[in-house]
Formats: structure tokens, sequence, C-alpha cells
């Protein structure tokens, strides 16, 4: 007998309800067992089948007990009694154990146990029972006077029908002897008569009984042999009739069990069909975690990922995946068995096994009584996925990040992997192709070529995006022009001012030569008053000199009065074009102020173009200062040209009152003696004059000097305006603006031109040497551009 140890006095209690089923062959070698056998055993399912039943067995156990067990299996007979287990821990529980022989073409088979939950009552008289067989003082098998009566009443009923009869016979025997002797005659053969009928009637009644009791006992072996279709008596009234209907009713009973059985089991064959050709990878698992079903796609996927799964679990093997524990599938199996027996619902999780990526989703199988009695599982190896996945992300980071020249392998893509893989190379692709277009027109623009337009068809987002970067440069080159044009307007009226400027200040030299030649003059006239008397003549031709040198003096007079009235139209017709370059500088620095604006909503790709409005506001800006310092010296030079005017006025009147004057002197030649007081105070007068024209000749030629400064000074700004304009190429070529030179040339002294006024000609206007534009002032500025 196996001793197995070792053991404890912990009790498992059996639940009422619970059924416990085991098979065994005929030497005791089990080979089914049920979850709930499992459960309670402690044992696995791979411990369990094909180890002998004495695997169970507790050393409490009497020998005897088993030994009874396998003389009435032997004999065919089935087996009952209350059963001590003991689990894998050593603890210890009661069954009511029920075992019985299954024939199978009248042979027996196998032997089949099933188990209930025993009474305290059949658990303490057992215990007592067992104690006393272990102690020698309780047998279970009769001895002696027990066993001849246990005989005597296991005797053939055909023997106790013929053993009854005898006795019954022997008296009636010795009554008719009786009757004999006593010669009657007529009783005797009445008694004779009844004996014969009911040795007759006892045989054939002991008979039928027999004949009864066998074929109910063909019938039941039938049964359990799986034969649920039995011609049965059922007309007979007695209660061998009840006995046959009893069988009967059992059997119909049986047949509906077996048609809904096999409906049943159809049903989880086609279940089974079905899970063995679904594409899904199905798992079936029992309570004990044990690995009762797998499907093909289960065991073809777990064979491709074979290899790769070792590299994490070693003894891994695809092929010995059915009858396998769960556990093996888990590096820590202890927590994975916290959460699946209690599992109540679905379960989703994810295994990383040898780099691969096994998503699963665990539920629990239930019973129609609401008993868990297994879980399902579904396999799906993401492995290819999570790899596209990651893929994906790397596109898409790479796209994030600006890097547009990654792309997704199709060569290990099929189906819908395929067509989203190719879906986002084609969306990279046309985000390259925007973006290259983009930085190219930009690039464009940071070098000056306002040419460059996005020429690639595009639609929805993307179109509009070309559309108003494609307007936006049309904007800037239409705003450049324009700047350029009014740019080119300004420098050619600046050279001009500085041209009529320069010639105003050679004539207010050549005035100013003409009035020192009066000067000389007044003092020859003073000498001649002196010698009046003698040098009368002289006198007189001096006199008639100072006249001429008076109309000159008046036409010179005029000459700058009308200098002047043309410095203070041209002066006043500079401050108009300032306010129009004042204007147009506002209208530019609005127009870059949108532009930044739109720039900052298109976000990182309006950031180019955001610099460059920056830029054209900055010298929209610079051009508005310009235009504003111009407009104040031009108002300057406009209020100092009034001044210069009315005193070119005044001196005017002072000029008519000489003429006057010397025609007086040659009237009155002949009274030059007379009245040589008279004209020293003439001339005294003419001196007082003389000097106030040298000081206006002298204010004027200062207003022309600073008039000139500030026209070079404007002509500055516009050359550098035109530079800064000329880095931008619109259309046919660089953006440069019309120069317009003018040149003036020194009006000849009254001197030798005695009766000629002043003649205007073209000179070269001035270079500025200052403010050039040169790659140093700006080449930060168009760097960071």
């Amino acid at each position: 007998m196996k001793i197995n140890m070792p053991v404890t006095d912990h009790e498992v209690q059996m639940q009422p309800g619970t059924i416990l089923v085991t098979r065994t062959n005929l030497k005791g070698i089990i080979t089914y067992v049920n979850d709930a056998f499992i459960e309670i055993s402690g044992f696995s399912k791979d411990e369990l089948v094909g180890s002998n039943h004495n695997v169970v067995r507790h050393p409490d156990m009497p020998t005897a007990a088993f030994e009874d067990l396998w003389v009435s299996c032997k004999a065919g007979k089935p087996w009952t009694a209350p059963v001590k287990n003991r689990t894998k821990k050593g603890d210890y529980y009661w069954v009511e154990a029920n075992v019985t022989p299954v024939f199978k073409n009248g042979k027996v088979n196998e032997y089949l146990s099933v188990r209930y939950a025993p009474s305290r009552q059949q658990i303490n008289a057992a215990e007592d029972l067992y104690q006393q067989l272990n102690n020698n003082k309780a047998a279970i098998r009769p001895k002696g006077l027990s066993l001849f009566v246990k005989n005597i009443k296991e005797i053939n009923l055909g023997l106790k029908a013929g053993v009854a009869l005898t006795g019954f016979m022997l008296p009636s025997l010795y009554f008719m002897y009786l009757l004999f002797q006593a010669g009657n005659t007529p009783v005797l053969v009445g008694v004779a008569l009844l004996v014969v009928f009911a040795t007759m009637l006892g045989f054939s009644t002991v008979r039928n009984l027999q004949q009864a009791m066998a074929k109910a006992e063909g019938v039941c072996q039938q049964l359990a042999d799986g034969q649920y279709r039995n011609e049965i008596e059922l007309n007979r009234n007695d209660q061998i009739g009840d006995f046959y209907r009893s069988l009967y009713s059992m059997q119909v009973k049986l047949n509906g069990d077996l048609a809904e059985t096999k409906e049943v089991g159809a049903e989880a064959t086609r279940i089974r069909q079905a899970l063995d050709n679904v594409s899904s990878s199905v798992m079936v698992a029992d309570n004990n975690l044990d690995i009762i079903y797998i499907n093909s796609t289960v065991l073809e996927t777990f064979k491709n990922a074979e290899a790769d799964i070792r590299k994490d679990l070693p003894n891994f093997n695809a092929d010995q995946l059915l009858g396998s524990n769960i556990d093996s599938f888990h590096k820590n199996p202890a927590h994975q068995r916290g959460l699946i027996p209690s599992l109540t619902g679905t379960m989703k999780s994810t295994l990383e096994i040898g780099g691969r990526h096994m998503d699963f989703v665990a539920n629990p199988v239930m019973s129609d009584d609401g008993e868990r009695i297994g879980t399902v599982v579904e396999w799906v190896d993401r492995t290819h996925e999570v790899k596209i996945e990651q893929e994906i992300e790397a596109i898409v980071e790479g796209v994030k990040a600006g890097q547009l020249d990654t792309r997704i392998e199709m060569a290990d893509k099929e189906g819908f992997f395929e067509k989203l893989s190719s879906g986002i190379n084609e969306l990279t692709d046309v985000i390259e192709g925007v973006f290259a277009d983009v930085s190219s027109t930009m690039q464009s623009m940071a070098t000056g070529d306002l040419t460059n337009r996005i020429e690639s068809e595009y639609e929805g987002v993307y179109l509009e995006c070309k559309n108003n970067i494609n307007a936006s440069i049309d904007k800037i080159a239409e705003i450049v022009g324009q700047v350029n044009e009014s740019a080119g307007f300004i420098n050619n009226s600046s050279q001009e001012i500085a041209s009529g400027n320069n010639n105003l200040s050679q004539r207010a030299e050549q005035q100013a030569a003409n009035l020192e030649e009066t000067a000389s003059s007044m003092e020859q006239l003073t000498s001649t008053v002196k010698n009046n008397a003698d040098n009368a003549q002289q006198a007189n031709t001096v006199a008639t000199t100072a006249r001429q040198l008076a109309e000159t003096g008046g036409d010179v007079v005029k000459s700058a009065v009308s200098a002047m009235e043309e410095i203070n139209a041209s002066s006043n017709k500079i401050a108009e074009i300032i306010g129009v370059i004042d204007e147009i500088a506002f209208q530019t620095n609005l127009l870059a102020l949108n532009a930044s604006v739109e720039a900052a909503r298109a976000g990182e790709q309006g950031r180019g173009f955001s610099v460059v409005a920056t830029e054209v506001r900055n010298l929209a800006q610079r051009s508005a200062t310009a235009a504003k310092e111009s407009k104040e010296l031009i108002q300057t030079s406009v209020q100092k040209v009034r001044s210069g005017t009315e005193f070119v006025n005044e001196t005017g009147k002072s000029l008519t009152e000489i003429v006057s004057g010397v025609k007086k002197v040659g009237d009155i030649v002949a009274e030059i003696a007379s009245a040589s007081a008279e004209q020293s105070q003439g001339i005294e007068q003419v001196n007082q004059a003389v000097s106030q024209m040298d000081e206006i000749t002298q204010q004027n030629a200062a207003l022309a000097e600073q008039a000139s400064a500030a026209s070079v000074s404007m002509s500055d700004q516009s050359n550098n305006m035109i530079q800064l304009l000329s880095f931008f190429k619109a259309g046919g070529g660089a953006v440069t603006a019309q120069q317009t030179s003018y040149s003036a040339q020194p009006v000849k002294s009254t001197a030798e031109r005695p009766k000629s006024k002043p003649t205007r000609v073209a000179i070269p206007a001035q270079q500025p040497a200052a403010n050039e534009f040169t790659a140093s002032a700006d080449d930060d500025e168009w760097e960071e551009f």
C-alpha cells in the first residue's frame, strides 16, 4: 500500500452540490478528471491524468476498504463508502465515493467514480469504522455465522423457491399418506390436485420472476452499455409490470437526455469547428489554468513566434501548448494566478516576450448555473502592427521635427497596412513638396528675387497657402515698385532742388560782386563830387556809369526776386512731394504691419515672410523719418526765402530810388557844384542802401547754402532708398529708379556782361560722399532677413 506524506490536520470542506468525477482503466490509472476534482485535490491535470488513483489516498484509510473496493469492482459490482482523501499540500477532505464498472459490449471497460459531499454523520461513522479496521477490531466482509447468514440471504431465487416448495410438499405428502391409509379417496384426490397446482404455480411464479429479473438485468446492462432502445413489456399489471414501466420511464428519460446531450454535443462540435477555423487565435483553459483547447490559428501564431519567445522563456514549445499551463507564458505566474481566477469580466493586457508584442483578451467561461468552469483567451500577435506603429510614429516625429525625407518601407506591408503606409508616404510627399516650394520661394525672397512663385498644383488648405504666399509676394513686389517709383521721384526732385540752389548761390555771389562794384563806383562818385569843379565831365561820365550800374542792379534785384519766387514755389512743391512720400511711407508701414500680422497667423511657415515685412516696415519708417526731416528743412528754407524776398523787394525799392536819383544827377550835372552838399547826403544814403543790399545778399547766400545742404541730404536718403530697393528683383530685373542729374554753371559777372540777365544752365549734381550704401552698413540686417 502506498503511503502519501506529509499530511496535516487541516480539513478542506467539500461544498454541497459539488460532484467530483474520475475515470480509470482496469488497472486504476486515471484517464479523466473533472475541474472540481482538480480544484479540491490541488494537483494539476497533468499530475493526475496518467497516475494511479492512489495518488490521492490518505494514510488513515485502511487497506481493507480498498481491497473491498477492488473485489466489488472486479466482480462487476458497484461500490460505495465514505473515503478520506489527501490533497497535494497534505490536507484532507471527505467524499462519498460511488464507484461502478462501465460495461462496453457486455464487458467491463473502465471504472467510473462519482463523489458527493458526505454528511457529518457519515463522516463520523466512517472514522469509527476505519479506526476499528486499522486496529483489527472490525472487518468489512462477514465471517463465520454472519457469512453463513449472508450466503443464505444471497442464495439464488430459484433455489430458494425449490427449498420452499420442498418444505411445502413434505407435509402435503405426509397428509396425503394419512388420507390414503384412511381410505378417504375423494379428499386425497383433492389434496393431491391442490398440491400439484400449488407446486406448478410456485414454480411458474419463480420462473416468471426469474425471467423478469433477468430481462430487467439485461435492460439495465444495455442501458449501462449505452443502448437506450430496449423492448420492455408495459402491459403487465403486477409489480413486475410496475418495475418494467419505471425502467421504461428511465430509458425514455435517458433517451431524452441523450438527445439533449447530442444536441449540446453537436452545438459544442459546431463551436469547436468554428473555433478551429476562425482567423482569431483562441485558447481555452480550465479553472486550474491548464490549456484544454487551442485552435490551429493560435498554434500557428505561437509557432511563428516560438524562436523569439524562447529568448525569454527557453523551455517554451508551441507543440506542447495543449495540456500545459498558462503560467508558462509569464515570468511571474503568481500575479496572473491572482487575476484570472477572480476574473468576472473582460481583461485585456499585453505581453512583451522576446521582442514580440502579444495582446490577449481573457473572459471567464460560466456554466448555466453561473459556475465558473474555465477561461477563454484570444491572442493577437501585434508585433508587425507595433513595428508599423513605430514606423508611423517615427514618420510623424520626423515631420514634427522638420525631417521630411523619411518614408515607410513598403516591402513587408499588405492589405490595410499597405494602404495606410502608402497613404502616409503620399501625405509626407505632399507636405515635403509644399514646404520645398515654400522654402524655395522664401529663399528667393531672402535673396531679393520677387519673381519666384509657387507653381505646383495643390488643393484645400495647401492651395490656400500657395495663393496667400503668391499674393503676398505680388503685394510686396507692388509695394517695392511703388516705393522705388517714389524714391526715384524724390531723387529727381532733390537733384532739381540742388541744381536750383546751386544756381541761386552763384547768382547771390554774382550779386555780391556787383554790389562791390557799386560800392567802388560810389567811392569814385564821392571823389568826383569833391572834385566837382574840376572834373564835371568826369562826374557826368561817372553819373552815367552809375545810372547804368543802378539799372543793372535793378535788373539783378528783379532777377533775384524772380529767383526767390521760383525757390519759394520749388520749396512748396518739394514740401508737397515730401508729404506724398510721408503718406507713401505711412501706407507702406501699414501694409508691412498687416503683412506681419498675416505672417504671425501663418505661424512657423510665415516666419520668413514676417522678417521681410519687418524690413519693409523699418524701411518705410526710415523713409518717413527722412521725409519728415526734409519737410522741416524745406519749411525752414521757405520761411527764409520769404524773408529774403522781402529784403530783395526793399532792395528793389532802394534801387528804384537810386535810379531816380541818378537821373536827377544827370539832370543837374550842371548844378553839381552848387548841389555838392545835397549830393554828399544822397551819396551817404546810397552807401547805406548798398550796405543793406550787401547784408540781404549775404543772408540769401546763407539760405541758399542751407537749402542746398537739405537737398543734398534728401538726395542722399533717396539714393539710400534706391540702393536698398535695388536688392529686390521684380519682373524683368532688379528694381531701379531713374536718376536725373542737373548741372549749373556760374553766370558771368555783370562787369563782363553789363546788360545781360543771369543764364540758367545744367551743371553736374554733387555726388554725396557720406552715407554711401556699403555692404558693411546693412550686412547684419540682410543676413538676418
